[in-house]
């Protein structure tokens, strides 16, 4: 038996009941598109979550109005007395005749027009499950959830809007049956159109215009359980009636390396993560070492309790395109802005030291010698003078920005990637090339050795010589780079972006019951 959809709404019984309710509560009215419900088959295993295979067949809804016992369950219905253990009995019209064989091996039955008694209980995922005294029939309740995505409109994806993207793909394509609505600037970002989900539109694109202005008016607007913000913290401003929120917090080069990010983005984060950290419900961070820092900074009440580490996921992976023109395979790789956090300037330093030490037993793919360095990634910021040295360094090659073909066949063609960064909150060029079976070197601080674990060799990344001699080791050791890059592969399995939605799910539901038992 397929899943069947229903509309609810025509039903003879909903149709009743809706009366009765309009009758009872006067000002409220339900709106078309309130309920949506999922009749699934208990036999068909994929249609449901591992976790809830055993629940039997499920009905999946959601209404934009709890009850007034918050038990998020349909609207229509009215509670009993209070079981032992914390168990209610509610009564909702039913729905659908039994159909098929019952347990105990009865023929079908039909179901009484009316009502039928229902077991409630709140599950450890945070959902809300009601089971039937009938044993067939199990309902489902999911809840809607708000994804902050006004800031991906832009056409280059990367770092934060890598992140805001994928997740917000795989959050949807979570089949926990959730509703998401996205809130977008003036159209919906070209990587999300696909996705078959709600949306609401900013009536501009600038941003601080939009979190001052427009988030913190829509978010109290939107019924959801809880808003997630995964590129830049919640609005400075929000009002009482908002619902919970979870916000990302990527890293804190602001803090620990001031000198390296652009003065006006050391204010804007000065001035609004502080209010974001105090409102938030929940602080998601990618590694353990962004924990620390945030932890230190930040001494504020109960922000132990609230952060969440969830790591980033591997996006997949696109077909690889051609190779650049005068790139040779075997070569050392690159990956990131050019802006002084990267701290190309040591590398070039360090590349400069490789080639100047004379004859070196490096072969790589049958060439001897020090192989090209190439460096793909976007202008950041003060990039002016790093780029002016790129030019003049023999065997450098810079690429720019990149396409993700062209940048999945420079993975798929390095020996080694050069990484020094001085500061990353989690670093995904490293998660790449550990896909891929590329060994790399790193800088020891952040969260890079966090993330490597034996598939990388870590470096001082403020000392030139230091980074030299990494790179010389692993080019000169054909061993060494093939063990890291098993490694490498084996550890990169662990991080996909399903296992990220189904952390940061938990953290939304958690939340938002969380907010339902208060309100309560």
């Amino acid at each position: 038996m397929p899943r069947v959809d229903v509309d609810d709404r025509n039903h003879p019984a909903m149709g009743r009941a809706r009366e009765r309710l309009v009758r009872r509560r006067g000002r409220m009215r339900l709106r078309d598109g309130d309920v949506r419900l999922r009749l699934c088959d208990p036999q068909l295993g994929d249609e449901l979550t591992p976790k809830r295979r055993t629940l039997g067949a499920t009905t999946e809804g959601r209404t934009s109005r709890p009850c007034r016992r918050r038990c998020a369950i349909h609207e229509l219905h009215r509670h009993g007395r209070i079981q032992k253990r914390g168990i209610e009995c509610a009564w909702v019209p039913s729905r659908y005749p039994k159909e098929g064989p019952q347990p105990g091996g009865r023929g079908p039955s039909e179901r009484r027009e009316g009502e039928f008694a229902l077991k409630c209980h709140v599950t450890p995922g945070g959902g809300f499950l009601a089971q039937s005294t009938l044993p067939l029939f199990y309902i489902l309740v999911v809840a809607r959830f708000a994804v902050d995505v006004t800031a991906c409109w832009r056409p280059q994806r990367v770092g934060m809007i890598t992140v805001a993207i994928e997740l917000t793909r795989a959050l949807v394509a979570n089949r926990s049956g959730d509703e998401f609505v996205l809130l977008c600037s003036r159209e919906r970002p070209d990587s999300l159109r696909d996705l078959d989900c709600e949306a609401v539109y900013a009536p501009y694109r600038h941003e601080l215009a939009i979190k001052a202005r427009w988030l913190p008016a829509v978010e109290a607007q939107l019924e959801a359980d809880a808003v997630l913000y995964p590129y830049w913290p919640s609005p400075p401003f929000r009002r009482p009636s908002a619902p919970p929120a979870a916000v990302f917090v990527h890293d804190l080069a602001f803090r620990v390396r001031p000198a390296e990010v652009p003065w006006q983005q050391r204010l804007y984060f000065r001035a609004v993560l502080p209010p974001a950290l105090r409102q938030a419900a929940a602080v998601i961070v990618p590694s353990e070492s962004t924990r620390r820092d945030l932890l230190r900074l930040y001494n504020l009440p109960g922000l132990e309790e609230r952060v969440e580490v969830v790591a980033e996921g591997l996006p997949m992976a696109p077909a690889a395109g051609p190779l650049p023109e005068g790139v040779e395979p075997g070569f050392i790789l690159a990956v990131g802005s050019v802006e002084p956090r990267k701290n190309y300037p040591r590398l070039l330093a360090a590349y400069r030291q490789l080639r100047g030490r004379g004859a070196l037993p490096f072969i790589i793919n049958g060439r001897p010698g020090v192989p090209q360095l190439v460096i793909a990634g976007r202008k950041g910021w003060a990039y002016g003078d790093t780029l002016e040295r790129i030019a003049a360094e023999p065997g450098v090659r810079y690429l720019g920005h990149v396409d993700e073909p062209t940048l999945a066949a420079l993975y798929g063609s390095a020996s080694v990637l050069a990484f020094p960064s001085l500061y990353e909150g989690f670093g995904l060029p490293l998660l790449e090339a550990m896909a891929r079976g590329v060994p790399a070197v790193v800088g020891a601080t952040g969260a890079l050795p966090e993330m490597a674990r034996g598939a990388a060799i870590s470096v001082n990344a403020e000392d030139t010589a230091s980074i030299a001699g990494g790179l010389e080791r692993l080019l000169a050791d054909e061993g060494l780079r093939k063990k890291l890059g098993e490694e490498g592969i084996r550890r990169a399995r662990g991080y996909s972006w399903a296992n990220a939605a189904e952390r940061t799910l938990d953290v939304l539901r958690r939340i938002g019951q969380t907010s339902a038992n208060k309100a309560a």
